[in-house]
C-alpha cells in the first residue's frame, strides 16, 4: 500500500543517515539503500491518479465553442490493486480465468444547460438545466484479452450539485456571459447508478511506417447502465494504433474510466484512436426531468450514436508514468426536437506509480 511504502522509505532514510555516519565513503550504504527503496516500491500496490475534463467550449473546443446541452464534466479517480479485490475476479467468471484486478474511486460533477443560456424563462422545447455531483467505487478484472468493469455511483441532481455556482463562477472568472436560467433547473434528487462493462482486446498486424512498425488493436465493448440516472444498453469499438501500446483496454474518459488492471510498461509511447459507439436509451434523467417531482423535461431519443477521435501519450520517469490525452466527441441528437448534433472536447491527465 502507499502508506506502507512511505513508512518504509522514511525508515530507510534514517538507516542511510546512520550508515553514512559510520562509513567514511558512504557510497556502499547509498547504493544499498537505493536498491532497498526500489524493491520496496516494486512490492507495493501500484496506483494511478487521473483527472478527466470535458467541455463544449473554452480551450477544449476552440473550433466550435458554445455552452450547449452537455456543457462541462470533470472528475478525479484513484485506482490501485489491493488484495481484497481479488475475490471479485472469482465471481461470475462464466468459465473464464482472470489474474489481473484493480479497484478505484471516482468523484465528479456534470453540468447541462439548454442552448440559449441568456434567457431567464423556461425553455420548454429544449433540455432543462441540470447539475450532477457524484461519487463512486468500481472494481475491475482482466486476463489479457477480456476486461470487466463494475461501478456503483451515488449522487445528487439539483441545486445541491453546486453546478449553478460552478458555471457562474467560471464564467465570471473568464469574463463570459452569465447563464441566466438556472432558476429552472431540476430539483434536488438523490440518485444511484450501476454500470457494467465488458471489453475485448484483439491484437492486429503491425503497421509499417518507414523503418519502424506501429502496433494496432481493436477493442470492442458492451455496456449496461441501470439506475435512476441512466438506463441503457450500448455497444461500440475502439481502434488504436501507435508505439509501445500500454497494458490496458483503450483510452479512458469520464463515462468510461481507464483500466488499472495492467502491469508496468517501459519507456514512452503514444497512439491515436477512433471510437464508434451506439446506445439504446430507456431513461435519461437529465433530459426527462425529476423522477419523483414535477419538473421540466423532454423526450429522449431512443437511439444515440457517438464518434470519438483523439491521441494519448505517456512517458516513464523515475518509477512514475505520466500520461496525457486529448479527444473530441461528436454525439447525435439526444432528444425530440433537438436542432443539430452536439460535440465536446476532452482532456485527460494521469500520474501512475508502479504501472
Amino acid at each position: 500500500m502507499i502508506y506502507k511504502t512511505i513508512l518504509i522509505a522514511v525508515v530507510l532514510c534514517v538507516s542511510v543517515s546512520v550508515c553514512r555516519a559510520q562509513n567514511d565513503s558512504g557510497s556502499v550504504a547509498d547504493v544499498n539503500a537505493s536498491q532497498t527503496i526500489a524493491e520496496a516500491v516494486e512490492e507495493s500496490s501500484p496506483f494511478t491518479v487521473t483527472l478527466y475534463w470535458e467541455n463544449d467550449g473554452s480551450i477544449l473546443k476552440r473550433n466550435n465553442g458554445q455552452d450547449r446541452h452537455y456543457t462541462n464534466g470533470s472528475a478525479v479517480t484513484f485506482a490501485h490493486q489491493p488484495d481484497w479485490v481479488r475475490g471479485f475476479a472469482e465471481t461470475a467468471t462464466l468459465g473464464e480465468s482472470f489474474d489481473q484486478t484493480a479497484a478505484g474511486y471516482i468523484f465528479g460533477q456534470l453540468i447541462f444547460t439548454p442552448e440559449n443560456t441568456a434567457a431567464r424563462r423556461l425553455l420548454r422545447k429544449d433540455r432543462p438545466y441540470a447539475g450532477y455531483l457524484f461519487g463512486g467505487v468500481y472494481v475491475q478484472r482482466a486476463n489479457g484479452q477480456i476486461f470487466d468493469h463494475a461501478q456503483l455511483d451515488i449522487g445528487v441532481v439539483g441545486p445541491s450539485s453546486w453546478a449553478e455556482q460552478a458555471q457562474k463562477n467560471i464564467h465570471d472568472w473568464l469574463d463570459l456571459d452569465e447563464p441566466k436560467g438556472w432558476d429552472n433547473q431540476l430539483a434536488d434528487e438523490v440518485t444511484a447508478q450501476l454500470t457494467l462493462r465488458r471489453k475485448w482486446r484483439v491484437d492486429m498486424d503491425a503497421v509499417r511506417v518507414g523503418d519502424s512498425q506501429l502496433s494496432q488493436q481493436l477493442i470492442p465493448q458492451v455496456e449496461l447502465a441501470a439506475g435512476s440516472v441512466y438506463r441503457h444498453v450500448s455497444t461500440g469499438a475502439t481502434w488504436r494504433v501507435g508505439h509501445n501500446l500500454p497494458d490496458d483496454f483503450g483510452p479512458g474518459r469520464l463515462g468510461d474510466v481507464a483500466a488499472a488492471t495492467g502491469g508496468p510498461t517501459q519507456g514512452g509511447g503514444g497512439y491515436g484512436f477512433i471510437r464508434v459507439a451506439g446506445r439504446v436509451v430507456e431513461h435519461d434523467l437529465f433530459l426527462e426531468g425529476n423522477s419523483y417531482k414535477n419538473s421540466h423535461g423532454v423526450d429522449a431519443q431512443t437511439l444515440v450514436g457517438e464518434i470519438q477521435a483523439g491521441i494519448e501519450a505517456y512517458y516513464h520517469y523515475d518509477g512514475w508514468r505520466l500520461g496525457a490525452g486529448y479527444s473530441q466527441t461528436f454525439v447525435s441528437e439526444q432528444f425530440e426536437g433537438q436542432d443539430g448534433s452536439d460535440s465536446f472536447g476532452a482532456l485527460t491527465l494521469s500520474a501512475s506509480r508502479g504501472f
